[in-house]
């Protein structure tokens, strides 16, 4: 195509509907400078696989050495709040200064946090170590997401992102193999220890191989465009509402002061953000006239779901594994690998079919059906589940990942223009995050409450064990290594069986409703020319 096919074709498009996003295009870089971002992007997302899916394997580890199990979705909240409270935040920031300056920025965070996190002596700073971790961990998802956008058309980047999400895939398979050799054979420290090279990696890669548009204007005009208002308003009020989901139901009852202040008080700085953002900044944080948009606002919402429901399965299964099965940490990760190696396949696959046929939506059609398939047996898994039982489910549930993961924020991105490209793909993940605390939230109060039910009444038949039970809530691996006589051990195992149901069982109306969500997304026919996505 000669640069005045480019020009027309962008011309008679811009009188499209706004449905479809504008279709502005962009000057295109060279080919040396092209495979060069794009091979950098590859390696980023591998780096970005390998340090995040280590977390589902090494927090009980982490929990138990410290004695402290009923605090232990926390070293998982502590990061998720702090990493889902700055995502969308990323992607406007990023608009002004530039990706690079953002992503760095975000390399450096999570290094911080990860000494800090190798350092700690006590579950009160590892907390507080992974909430720094999220800071920047944030940012480094999120930009990975945005540069995809940045550089490929909507047509080439569906295959670019069945492949740099088939890589993340690869090294996630790989991450919970390693993430359970190093609680076995070393310290889980080793895990947090690993990220240093890496935060170092990824900033080398950003600052010499990405190359992409510098933002226009000096410095002070891009100060006063930064949204520190909003930014502040949307920060008070994620973290307020995240931290009352945290603790209701588990370290506060609901109706609690610390839970109601929270709630209250985070919806009303929500409340505040959103009217602010209507009237004051020159640019806003959250463009609202995206939610306009039909297929922008059910992919958002999806998000919601889906982040939801494919955390879940990764949380519980290795605890499963740990308690119910006595496995090593290694094999507890193991448990996981068939849902990692059918994303893989299932990601590449949706990529290759968006590319040839232009269309997304009956990938995430299939996928989500796929989903709720595999996730609704969870709630017979016991302690007597084969082998053959587990995989299966596991493959189903990973094949309706891989098909859904970057196909529902293409939906977004192909529904909006190219200078709000970023932003909706920030909050796309942003919304996916507070999915996935949503549900830790949830599922963790399930579990947890339903626990402390089943382990009180065994302390009540069996009150000389009282002090042995008491233990073994904080440390589950003293299950296996207390004096216990067999028909209390069984019990206990049940009772660790019966928490896990009762939290796979909630997860049921979260996967039914994804479904509902996705059946609405309409036909965007994907555009094979750039838009331009930064000024």
């Amino acid at each position: 195509m000669t640069e005045a096919d480019v020009a027309s074709t962008a011309l008679g498009a811009s009188s499209e509907a706004d449905e479809c996003g504008s279709t502005a295009v962009d000057s295109q870089p060279t080919e040396r400078v092209h495979m060069l971002t794009s091979g950098s992007i590859c390696l980023l997302m591998f780096l970005i696989g390998l340090y995040t899916t280590m977390d589902a394997v090494i927090y009980i580890p982490i929990a138990n050495e410290f004695n402290s199990l009923s605090r232990a979705e926390w070293i998982i909240n502590g990061y998720l709040i702090t990493t889902t409270a700055l995502q969308p935040i990323y992607g406007k920031v990023s608009d002004i200064v530039g990706r690079s300056p953002a992503m760095v920025a975000a390399s450096l965070l999570l290094l911080a946090g990860s000494v800090a996190s190798a350092l700690a002596q006590s579950m009160n700073v590892l907390i507080l170590s992974r909430a720094i971790q999220g800071l920047g961990s944030a940012g480094m998802y999120t930009m990975v997401n945005v540069v995809i956008a940045d550089i490929y058309d909507e047509r080439a980047r569906g295959r670019f992102m069945g492949v740099s999400s088939g890589i993340w895939a690869l090294a996630s398979s790989g991450a919970v193999v390693l993430g359970g050799a190093i609680v076995q054979y070393s310290s889980w420290r080793v895990a947090f220890w690993i990220n240093i090279p890496i935060c170092v990696i990824a900033a080398v890669v950003i600052l010499s191989f990405i190359r992409l548009p510098v933002p226009s204007g000096g410095l002070r005009d891009k100060v006063r465009r930064i949204d520190f208002g909003g930014s502040l308003l949307s920060l008070l009020g994620i973290i307020l509402v995240l931290l009352a989901l945290s603790w209701g139901g588990r370290d506060h009852p609901w109706n609690s002061a610390p839970v109601i202040c929270c709630l209250v008080f985070g919806i009303l700085a929500l409340a505040l953000f959103v009217a602010y953002e209507h009237r004051v900044p020159l640019e806003s944080l959250v463009p609202m006239h995206l939610l306009r948009t039909r297929n922008i606002a059910l992919s958002f919402l999806g998000h919601l779901f889906f982040g939801a429901i494919t955390y879940a399965p990764l949380m519980f299964i290795p605890q499963w594994a740990l308690v119910v099965r006595n496995t090593t940490p290694i094999t507890s990760g193991l448990y996981t690998l068939p849902f990692t190696l059918a994303e893989l396949v299932a990601v590449v696959a949706a990529g290759a079919w968006v590319t040839r046929s232009g269309r997304y939506r009956e990938c995430v059609w299939l996928g989500s059906a796929l989903l709720l398939a595999g996730l609704t047996p969870l709630v017979l898994l016991d302690q007597y589940s084969g082998l053959g039982y587990i995989i299966g489910f596991q493959l189903v549930a990973g094949l309706g990942f891989g098909l859904c993961i970057q196909t529902l924020i293409l939906t977004a991105q192909a529904s909006a223009s190219g200078r709000d490209s970023a932003a909706a793909t920030s909050v796309c993940i942003f919304m996916r995050s507070l999915g996935a605390i949503l549900v830790v939230a949830v599922l963790s109060s399930v579990n947890g409450n339903k626990l402390r039910s089943e382990f009180a009444n065994v302390s009540k038949d069996y009150p000389d064990y009282s002090n042995a039970i008491a233990k073994i809530a904080e440390n589950q691996t003293l299950i296996h290594q207390l004096d216990l006589p067999l028909i209390v051990f069984d019990r206990l195992v049940n009772a660790f069986m019966e928490g896990m149901r009762a939290a796979f069982t909630a997860l049921i109306p979260f996967s039914a409703l994804f479904l509902l969500t996705v059946v609405g997304i309409r036909h965007c026919p994907l555009k094979t020319t750039r838009k331009v996505t930064i000024a």
